[in-house]
C-alpha cells in the first residue's frame, strides 16, 4: 500500500530530528518537508557540493541541516533544522540528487557572508581550486547586493581567495596573515635544490626568503614527523630560506605570537587586530 503524505512527512520529521543520522540522510529528510521555492543552503549545501566545512572543534559535532526559504514565507521550524528567509531567485537553486539546493555560486557567497571568515575563505579557496567558483561572476553578484549585511566581508574574502590553498588550515593561516597587514604571500612556493626535486612551501615571500607552513595534526604529529620537519627546515635554511611551522593553536588562538614572529622575519610591524 503506498505511503500517505502525512505518514511520509512524519517519517521525514522523525529522521530529521535525530542528529545521530548521517548528514546526507537528514538533508534528504528535510527535502521532503521544504515549502515550495525553498532550498538546502549554506553548510548543508556546501556538503552536497562536495565541501565538508568544519572547524577543528566541530569534528565530532552533529550540525543542524540548513535551508533558506523565499522572502515572505515562514522559515522551517523543526528540531535539527536551521532556517532563514532571503531572496531566492530560481537561478540560485538547482536539483542535486533530486533535492533543491543553492547553486555552487550562491552557496559560496552565502558561506562567505554568513559563516565565520575562516570557514568562508576555506570554502572560496577550495571552490576556486576545483573550478566551481568564478570570482568575477561572484564579485558582480555582490555588486548587485551592495549595502546588504556582510556583503563587504564576502567581497574581501573573494579578493583574498587563492586556488593554491591545499587545506582549510592554509586558508585560515593566510587570513590571519592578511589581517596582520602583511603583503600577500605566494602559495605553493617551489624552492630549487641542486640535483634533487624542489621543496615546496605552503606560503612564502620569495623576495625575502621567508616561508610559513601550516602543520596539521594528520601529517605532523609524532616523533618521526617532528624530526622530518626539523631536518627539512634545516635544509631550507641552508638554501637561504627561513621557514616556520604553525599549528591550529597558533592560527585559531588569541595569542599574537604568530603575527609578531612573522613580522620579525619580514622586518615589518604587524597590525594586531582580528576580524574573526
Amino acid at each position: 500500500m503506498p505511503e500517505t503524505l502525512p505518514r511520509r512527512r512524519h517519517r521525514a520529521a522523525t529522521a530529521l530530528a535525530d542528529l545521530t543520522n548521517d548528514e546526507h540522510y537528514r538533508a534528504a529528510a528535510l527535502g521532503e518537508l521544504l515549502p515550495a521555492g525553498a532550498a538546502l543552503a549554506r553548510r548543508t549545501a556546501a556538503h552536497r557540493h562536495g565541501f565538508r566545512l568544519r572547524m577543528p572543534h566541530e569534528r565530532t559535532t552533529d550540525l543542524p541541516v540548513e535551508c533558506v526559504v523565499p522572502t515572505g514565507r515562514d522559515p522551517v521550524r523543526r528540531s535539527g533544522v536551521r532556517s532563514w528567509t532571503a531572496a531566492l531567485p530560481g537561478e540560485d537553486v538547482e536539483l542535486l540528487d533530486g533535492l533543491p539546493t543553492t547553486t555552487a555560486l550562491r552557496t559560496c557567497l552565502d558561506v562567505a557572508r554568513w559563516e565565520t571568515p575562516p570557514l568562508g575563505l576555506a570554502m572560496l579557496d577550495r571552490a576556486l581550486r576545483v573550478g566551481l567558483l568564478d570570482p568575477e561572476a561572484a564579485l558582480q553578484q555582490l555588486e548587485r547586493q551592495a549595502g546588504e549585511r556582510f556583503v563587504a566581508r564576502a567581497r574581501r574574502l573573494l579578493l583574498l581567495c587563492d586556488a593554491g590553498a591545499e587545506s582549510p588550515g592554509e586558508s585560515w593561516l593566510r587570513l590571519r596573515l592578511a589581517d596582520a597587514g602583511f603583503p600577500p604571500p605566494v602559495t605553493q612556493v617551489l624552492v630549487p635544490r641542486p640535483r634533487r626535486a624542489p621543496l615546496r612551501l605552503d606560503l612564502g615571500w620569495p623576495d625575502r626568503g621567508v616561508g610559513v607552513e601550516y602543520d596539521g595534526r594528520e601529517h605532523h604529529e609524532g616523533a618521526a614527523a617532528v624530526a622530518h620537519d626539523a631536518a627539512r627546515r634545516e635544509e631550507l635554511l641552508a638554501l637561504g630560506w627561513t621557514v616556520v611551522g604553525v599549528h591550529a593553536g597558533h592560527v585559531l588562538g588569541r595569542s599574537t605570537e604568530l603575527e609578531r614572529g612573522v613580522g620579525e622575519l619580514l622586518g615589518l610591524e604587524p597590525v594586531l587586530r582580528r576580524t574573526w
